[in-house]
Parts: C-alpha cells; sequence; structure tokens
C-alpha cells in the first residue's frame, strides 16, 4: 500500500514537470492562467467538499469531525503566536509583520496541501484535510486578512466586515457546509446529484497540479532572492509548525 501511495506520488510529481515544460512551450495563456484557479475554487472543488462529507461520514461521525476542527484551528492560534515571538526577537521589518505571521501559520490547503495529501495518503486523509481547511480558512480571511492590510497604511480599513465574510464563505466553504448540513440532517442526493458532485470533484487535484506547474514557471527561480525574514518564514513553516504539531 505505501508503495502505491509513494508510485502516486512520484506520478503527480510527473505530472507538475510534464505541465512545468508545457508552460514553458506556452502551451498556457495568461487568460488560462487566470481560468485555472477559478475552475478549481468555483467549480471542481465545492461538489468535491460537499461529496466527500455525505458520502464519506455519518451524522455522529460528522459531529465528532467539527468538534476536531478546534484543535487545527488551535494549533494556528499558537503558531501565530510563535510568529509574532519570532518576529520581534528577529526584529522583521514593520512593512512585513503582518505577512511574516500569516506566511508562517498558515497554508495553502487547496492547490498544494490537498493533491499532496491525497497522493501520500491516499482517500483516508480526506477528513483531516477538511478540518485543516475549514480552520485555515477561517483564521486567513480573519486575523491573518487584518494582520496582512495592515502591513500597508493604505490598505488599513480598506476591507469591511462583509468583505471577510464573504471570503471566508467562498465556493469551497459552501460546499463544505452545505454537505455538513445535509448530513447532519440526514438527508440523502439522489445517486444522479451525488455522481455529478464525484464527476465535478475528480477534477480537482488534475486542475491543482496543472496551477502548480504554471505557479513554479511563473515563478522563475532564478531570480528568487532569500532574504533573512524569507528564511525565518520557511524556516518557521517546515521546522516550527510541524513540531508544534506533533507537541500538540
Amino acid at each position: 500500500m505505501i508503495h502505491g501511495r509513494c508510485g502516486n506520488a512520484v506520478c503527480h510529481v510527473h505530472v507538475n514537470f510534464f505541465f512545468y515544460y508545457s508552460t514553458l512551450r506556452v502551451w498556457f495563456s495568461p487568460e488560462t492562467q487566470i481560468l485555472l484557479p477559478r475552475l478549481v475554487t468555483s467549480v471542481a472543488l465545492p461538489p468535491y467538499l460537499f461529496y466527500t462529507i455525505i458520502h464519506s461520514f455519518g451524522r455522529d461521525d460528522l459531529v465528532h469531525l467539527l468538534y476536531g476542527s478546534l484543535f487545527p484551528l488551535l494549533s494556528i492560534l499558537l503558531t501565530f503566536a510563535v510568529a509574532l515571538l519570532v518576529a520581534r526577537i528577529a526584529r522583521v521589518e514593520r512593512r512585513h509583520l503582518g505577512l511574516f505571521c500569516t506566511s508562517f501559520a498558515t497554508s495553502n490547503t487547496v492547490f498544494i496541501g490537498l493533491p499532496v495529501n491525497l497522493a501520500l495518503f491516499g482517500e483516508s486523509a480526506a477528513p483531516y484535510v477538511l478540518l485543516y481547511f475549514f480552520a485555515n480558512t477561517t483564521f486567513f480571511w480573519t486575523i491573518g486578512n487584518y494582520a496582512v492590510s495592515h502591513d500597508n497604511e493604505e490598505l488599513r480599513g480598506h476591507d469591511s466586515v462583509l468583505d471577510n465574510v464573504r471570503h471566508v464563505f467562498s465556493p469551497p466553504m459552501l460546499g463544505f457546509l452545505a454537505g455538513a448540513a445535509l448530513t447532519l440532517l440526514d438527508f440523502r442526493l439522489p445517486g444522479f446529484l451525488q455522481d455529478v458532485a464525484r464527476y465535478l470533484g475528480n477534477l480537482t487535484t488534475p486542475l491543482a497540479l496543472i496551477f502548480i506547474g504554471v505557479c513554479l514557471w511563473k515563478m522563475d527561480l532564478r531570480h528568487l532572492r532569500l532574504s533573512r525574514d524569507l528564511v525565518l518564514a520557511l524556516l518557521g513553516k517546515m521546522v516550527a509548525c510541524p513540531l508544534i504539531l506533533a507537541g500538540m
């Protein structure tokens, strides 16, 4: 089983490299690069989350799942507090403080986290990805967004409470909540509607991998400069965050 999962991970890496070189050959125009994340977040991911909830969890299981979302939320809050402490000790520039702490504490659960976890651990990883997605999205579009916006004086107070609420209740979150509501109400959709959600949801990982390949191409690593603040943020993400989770 482990060998099969490793094979899936290697396959995903090959897919990423394929689309990396495809973008070098101008297979994907700027319009396509805008379309891909929209397809993932608005077309593929909501039915994927919806189908995963209604198909994989009973009512009692879902209650425990929602209760368990407190764990990743607490870990994110603790990591953010550690980031503030590191920023103070290292004297991170004030204009980077909010971005530094938010990058330190939060992750990309859609385009990176979901396909990587499914590749490594299979469908059994989906509940844990959902837990972290719920906590991460809520934190990022509230405390995280507030911290980042305060890095720039011109952006302070620019986003209203309504804007933040709209970002929290994004299409993926609405898909998650819709599936949770139907499960809690013990309401089952007709089979053909579940099939539609499954077919659309199956697009999530391939489209996310294509988007990752496009992003790798656009980054142009030859011009990447590792500043001290960036190195500290990377260490926080790759070292401090896993240690905090392991400790909890």
